[in-house]
């Protein structure tokens, strides 16, 4: 696991600044869904909200609280979403998971040198090809050859 202290000085923080600017910019504008986004003891941590489809995150992708009238707000709730939900959730969940895949590849090709910071920190690493190798409970972050950088133990 990457680990780093605050401050250090072969650390390039503002790269992982601009990942993290990267990540929830380029997956609420076109994957419109939104999620945190931080920096953790050196790693980018982006913890995303994919998956609901409703009126309300079509139009304003990543804001949690309601800004329809309430007349709006109610009927998307009630009609709208449920609506798009059946008919389109498939489909929207996986153009999301590609935009998920976009996004860190672009912070991938872009920040080679902090590809450890950027993927051990994944909250999907899964979903992000060529990051990941799954050995039974086991999945390992790999590095550019192919080396474990972290493992994620599940039960």
């Amino acid at each position: 696991m990457v680990y780093h202290e605050w401050g250090e000085k072969d650390v390039d923080w503002a790269g992982l600044d601009d990942c993290c600017n990267i990540l929830h910019n380029t997956c609420t504008r076109w994957g419109r869904f939104g999620g945190q986004t931080k920096e953790k003891y050196g790693t980018v941590r982006f913890y995303a909200h994919m998956g609901w489809l409703c009126l309300h995150s079509l139009i304003y992708p990543g804001y949690v609280y309601n800004q329809f009238p309430k007349w709006l707000w109610t009927l998307d709730c009630k009609f709208i979403g449920p609506i798009l939900r059946f008919f389109f959730e498939k489909i929207w969940t996986k153009w999301q998971i590609k935009v998920y895949n976009y996004a860190y590849q672009k912070c991938l090709k872009k920040y080679p040198h902090l590809r450890a910071e950027i993927l051990c920190g994944a909250d999907n690493a899964e979903l992000i090809k060529g990051a990941t190798r799954k050995e039974g409970n086991d999945t390992h972050i790999l590095g550019w050859n192919g080396e474990i950088l972290s493992t994620w133990i599940s039960s």
